[in-house]
């Protein structure tokens, strides 16, 4: 039977942002803000830290999108490729010359089917082109990529990366406080391909392990792991835990057990109001302006039948060639899930020894809680720091496509991975909902009489996590966690000190936590604040407006207890100061013009869903 339009209107479109999205980096800054680091967070951050003994070096264990990856000849050699990034890139790199070679041939089917309302070749523009436009993701039967596509090794500590890496580094870990508690000749990254063999790169782990325990003399190391680098991470311990050559692991919104997003991608599992998504809600998300509703308008150019054959050889290309073939993919697919799509597109004679490799994950990932367990009577300390408090696709707009899965309306997630999996095990509730009034923690794993694991909003209940006591909840927390500066700080010293051993250690850094964003703050408002107050210009009443705003950026930034409503007010209150000194201009309101055309378009856009839901304008006449 075919799957409705209602089921499947996304997915093509939602599958090309989840490879550019889904488990991106969990830590992310830009150069600007390393050099606008605020003096008082350093300075709380030392007095946190305080006496320290010697420091395992630490080796973060990125995710997608935080590697350098390039194409290699069979002698080893980088060479050039034919795809959009003609070196290196992160994610995907589109091979288009093909497609807009051909473009001449490809505009009349695009025009005949407008037409004449019927699928006049675009699906087999799909079939035809998709597969050579993402080669550089391909793996054959072995897992293997088949253009040789690998990541650029960095087998060196951060004190001998050139200045493009050092930049690229702080974009994706903003951890130049930590610099000062270590040392940069401690700290490295390992990168790995997204898409990718997971036991291949485990074994690169271990080699690249081995090479820094060689290079700084050190018996052990520390491990950061993020976001799809917990699956790396995984690996590596059902392989190499006996080698005891890890201390710590500190992970941050890792993917312990995969994401359902994907799950629900592979198998067509989309949310029941991904049609009223597409036609009504998603685009003005995505757009700003009347433009996101005129796209609304715009989408029903072609009835929902020819959406349907440009979905199916869609998904179809998707699935062949680009998801089975990928054993890293298949490491995010949660274990409550591997077994029912292993079955379906893993169970032929030709996909055996993949099957192999996957089904060992699994089994890694389905006794996480074991394993979990036996690392730590090893003596290998292990903590989680994760957000909530989220539906899938909510909090950040790169992530809004994943609203058309059916795990976006009810799991309790930061956006792109449930709280069950960052948090190993953690029971939740949906986002916005609360645990009943008489509901009491299932203590699971935490048994000890008086610890309270139900976090103060009645969201979570952390005594089911396999880690209860060293795993930390920032409530509105999405994946992007890189600008609240308390989730660095904390994974600054547990990754650098023994200062903090549990959740119970320090009130400064307590279990349940809220959120914040203080990107604009550090990167432009307090720098330009500061800078401002040395003018001689400014008028008395002006001057103390933006003294008191830095004073309170100040102080807040030296509070570890995360408020988004705190910071809100406070970055506001440093943009006022900043206007009326001249700083910034106050942003200017919309023309009349574009406000009557965007409550045009909403109110045709509302209207025709109201009248005619998933239809095509040849539908409805």
């Amino acid at each position: 039977m075919r799957i409705s339009l209602k089921r499947k209107l996304s997915a093509f479109l939602a599958f090309t942002i989840i490879l550019s999205a889904l488990f991106t980096c969990s830590l992310s800054a830009n150069a600007a803000e390393e050099a606008a680091l605020d003096s008082a967070a350093k300075v709380t951050l030392q007095v946190l830290a305080g006496s320290r003994g010697e420091v395992n070096p630490i080796i973060v264990v990125p995710g997608i999108g935080m590697s350098d990856v390039a194409l290699f000849d069979d002698e080893g050699n980088e060479i050039e490729n034919e795809g959009t990034f003609k070196n290196r890139w992160r994610v995907l790199n589109l091979c288009t010359d093909e497609i807009l070679g051909d473009i001449w041939k490809l505009v009349p089917k695009l025009l005949l089917s407008i037409a004449l309302q019927r699928d006049i070749g675009l699906s087999d523009i799909v079939r035809d082109y998709m597969p050579g436009m993402f080669k550089y993701t391909s793996h054959d039967l072995q897992g293997k990529s088949i253009e040789n596509v690998k990541a650029i090794d960095r087998n060196y500590p951060l004190s001998m990366y050139d200045e493009d890496a050092r930049a690229n580094f702080f974009n994706m870990m903003p951890m130049q406080n930590y610099i000062n508690l270590i040392g940069e000749d401690k700290i490295y990254c390992f990168n790995f391909p997204p898409f990718c063999n997971t036991y291949d790169q485990a074994a690169r782990l271990n080699d690249f392990i081995q090479t820094v325990k060689q290079q700084t003399g050190c018996d052990k190391v520390n491990l950061v792991p993020l976001s799809l680098g917990a699956t790396v991470t995984n690996a590596y311990f059902d392989e190499y835990a006996d080698n005891h050559d890890v201390k710590k692991v500190v992970r941050i919104v890792g993917a312990s057990d995969g994401s359902l997003v994907f799950a629900d991608l592979v198998s067509q599992n989309y949310a029941s109001n991904s049609a009223e998504l597409f036609y009504k809600d998603m685009w003005p998300q995505l757009i700003d302006g009347y433009t996101g509703y005129l796209v609304n308008i715009a989408c029903r150019i072609l009835p929902k039948k020819v959406f349907n054959n440009i979905l199916d050889a869609a998904f179809e290309v998707i699935r062949n060639d680009f998801f089975v073939n990928t054993p890293s993919m298949w490491s995010i697919v949660p274990a409550e899930r591997y077994e029912e799509l292993a079955d379906i597109y893993l169970a032929d004679a030709d996909h055996a020894y993949l099957r192999t490799l996957t089904d060992k994950y699994y089994a890694y990932q389905s006794n996480l809680k074991a394993n979990v367990g036996a690392l730590v009577a090893d003596g290998v300390d292990i903590y989680n720091i994760c957000g909530y408090g989220f539906n899938i696709g909510h909090g950040w707009s790169d992530y809004q496509y994943f609203q058309f899965f059916a795990c976006a309306e009810n799991v309790n997630t930061d956006g792109v991975i449930q709280v069950a999996s960052t948090g190993m095990g953690t029971y939740s509730c949906a986002p916005g909902e609360q645990f009943p009034g008489d509901y009491v923690q299932q203590n699971t794993v935490c048994k000890v009489p008086g610890h309270n694991h139900i976090s103060p909003d009645r969201m979570i209940d952390a005594s089911t996590s396999y880690l209860p006591e060293r795993t930390w909840y920032f409530s509105g927390q999405h994946h992007e966690s890189a600008y609240n500066d308390v989730i660095v700080s904390l994974a600054c010293l547990l990754m650098s000190t023994d200062t903090i051993n549990d959740v119970h250690t320090d009130p400064r850094f307590p279990q349940f936590n809220g959120s914040r964003n203080v990107k604009r703050i550090i990167r432009d408002y307090l720098p330009k604040a500061e800078e401002a107050l040395l003018r001689t210009d400014l008028a008395d009443d002006v001057r103390a407006q933006l003294q008191s705003a830095v004073d309170e950026a100040k102080a807040m930034l030296a509070n570890t207890v995360a408020d988004d409503a705190q910071c809100d007010a406070v970055e506001a209150a440093l943009f006022d100061a900043l206007v009326a000194a001249g700083v910034y201009q106050a942003p200017a309101k919309p023309s009349l013009f574009n406000t009557i055309l965007e409550k045009s378009f909403k109110f045709t856009s509302d209207k025709l869903w109201e009248q005619y839901g998933p239809r095509g304008f040849s539908e409805i006449l």
